[in-house]
């Protein structure tokens, strides 16, 4: 059973039995939202280096994706369970190296819609939360969407995973981590525009593929933990929220 949230310019869909996920975002009669929607990453986003994450000197086993490495966390297949207004919960553990609470809550806006997700170990184990949008690439005009995006840093990739280098934005297309300070935009030309603002300055970017963006808030970078060039300052953060909100074409 799905749960809907709505008014007169915003409604948005969200399946408990796919992680919580968005599965419909409908923001003045567009569908900004693909196939697979908008999934929760937690505790931890995008890839792992082979699955291996080692904590207090015990190295633990990830499940591995197709290409050899950890992929997305635990929470983003699975069903969560509704324990409040639109409000999900989710058990995980093993085989993370601890147990805690994985919460996503959402909030309509009259023009948008804001999705928090928050993870609850009581330890201050590393952890890294985001979320997974798949953009539209194109509406109902079938135009193609326009990224505005201005990076101040880039993470050095080599292959799928990072470097642990911190470089000056390269030109795109990207499948890559940047750190931000301004909100992404993205404009469906004479259609929609809509601001994406997080309580992060990261943001994974990738607009490879042929019909779908993805422009995905991270509280650190893919396998920042083995690099201390990639991790925040002070502790760890276990909230993450989003928000995806019309605003007037130029």
């Amino acid at each position: 059973m799905t749960h809907v949230l709505h008014n007169d310019r915003v409604r948005a869909v969200i399946d408990p039995l796919r992680g919580a996920r968005l599965i419909s975002l409908r923001i003045d009669g567009h569908e900004v939202l693909a196939e697979d929607g908008s999934f929760p990453m937690v505790p931890w986003a995008g890839r792992i280096g082979e699955g291996k994450f080692t904590v207090d000197g015990v190295t633990h086993d990830l499940p591995l994706d197709a290409d050899g490495n950890a992929i997305h966390g635990l929470g983003h297949n699975v069903e969560w369970v509704m324990t409040g207004a639109d409000t999900f919960q989710r058990a995980l553990g093993a085989p993370w190296p601890t147990e805690g609470t994985a919460e996503l809550h959402y909030e309509l806006f009259d023009d948008g819609l804001r999705t928090t997700l928050s993870w609850d170990d009581g330890t201050d184990v590393p952890c890294s939360l985001g979320l997974h949008p798949w953009f539209r690439r194109r509406l109902r005009s079938g135009r193609d969407v326009v990224l505005a995006f201005d990076p101040e840093v880039m993470v050095e990739r080599g292959g799928r995973l990072p470097t642990g280098k911190l470089i000056a934005p390269r030109p795109g297309p990207w499948d890559d981590c940047f750190r931000a300070s301004s909100s992404p935009v993205l404009t469906w030309p004479g259609e929609l525009a809509v601001s994406l603002s997080s309580s992060s300055p990261g943001w994974v970017v990738y607009d490879e593929p042929a019909d779908t963006v993805c422009v995905e808030p991270q509280t650190a970078p893919p396998d920042a933990f083995d690099h201390p060039a990639l991790q925040p300052d002070g502790p760890w953060p276990r909230t993450l929220s989003f928000e995806v909100r019309a605003i007037e074409l130029a």
